[in-house]
């Protein structure tokens, strides 16, 4: 019997689908394995299953924490940094950040003093005397 369902092709498809016989039980197919696996997801679960839920919360912490650092530890400021830890680079950039600019402002002021004394004549610090 034709199927007079032409509103749209996928509900035209999807129509004639549920009049097929069901051949999920004649088709056989296998699945790739999981990649992770059932036994790890059971054994978790078997391990914590009567654990109260602080105590879980503490294992858990602690298995991130050490496989976090593991994994990313590389990537933070070496822990012999001090009692500055992980600020230590941001004090660092700020005293040479602030170093630099006390230099810069030194050397301005001292050109701006010269520069001044040759115009006024009154001899500065590093200026040649004035002729008479």
């Amino acid at each position: 019997q034709a199927c007079r369902c032409l509103v749209h092709p996928i509900i035209h498809c999807l129509h004639r689908a549920a009049q097929r016989p069901n051949l999920s039980a004649t088709m056989s197919m296998s699945l790739p394995p999981h990649p992770v696996g059932v036994k790890f997801w059971t054994g978790l679960w078997r391990e914590n299953k009567d654990l109260p839920y602080s105590e879980i919360h503490t294992k858990f912490q602690n298995w991130y924490s050490v496989a976090f650092h593991r994994k990313f530890g590389r990537y933070f400021y070496a822990h012999r940094a001090g009692k500055l830890g992980i600020t230590a680079p941001l004090v660092v950039f700020a005293v040479g950040f602030k170093v630099a600019t006390m230099y810069y402002g030194t050397l301005r002021d001292l050109g701006a003093a010269e520069e001044s004394a040759k115009a006024y004549g009154t001899g500065g610090y590093k200026c040649n005397p004035t002729p008479k």
